[in-house]
């Protein structure tokens, strides 16, 4: 999976590599597969007893628009029915953040029955604006 996320630098820094390392040993998820090699993955930890939150997704730069992100999100989402869990978030960077890849990366989210949430202003280390989106599951 730190293969994937190594292959979209624009959206993942050193920092960000540093700690997904670390929550890939901790948090749930799937990954899709071409083959014997990973194209893509989704990670999620349950916040609460009716609570999720995506931490980690990343499709190959050549997978992605096949609907492969978009399977995976399904796949996390019935698991997470299955737990119990009636809401699902993700975070990223806000509409203040003038950056296309967060642009398309909260068009996907929205694409996929998101609803921007709450921003949180100079949420990330260099001063950047979070969004948190949220789902009813």
């Amino acid at each position: 999976m730190l293969e994937v996320a190594r292959a979209l630098p624009q959206w993942f820094t050193r920092e960000g590599l540093e700690e997904m390392a670390q929550d890939f040993e901790l948090h749930d998820g799937f990954v899709a597969t071409e083959g014997d090699e990973i194209v893509g993955f989704i990670t999620y930890e349950t916040l609460a007893v009716d609570l999720a939150e995506l931490s980690w997704m990343g499709v190959r730069p050549e997978y992605q628009r096949r609907g492969i992100g978009k399977r995976l999100l399904q796949l996390a989402q019935e698991r997470l029915i299955a737990q119990r869990i009636k809401i699902l978030q993700a975070a990223t960077a806000a509409d203040s953040v003038l950056y296309e890849p967060y642009a398309r990366t909260r068009a996907f989210y929205q694409a996929n029955g998101f609803r921007d949430y709450r921003v949180d202003r100079g949420y990330f280390p260099n001063g950047d604006d979070r969004l948190l989106l949220q789902k009813e599951l």
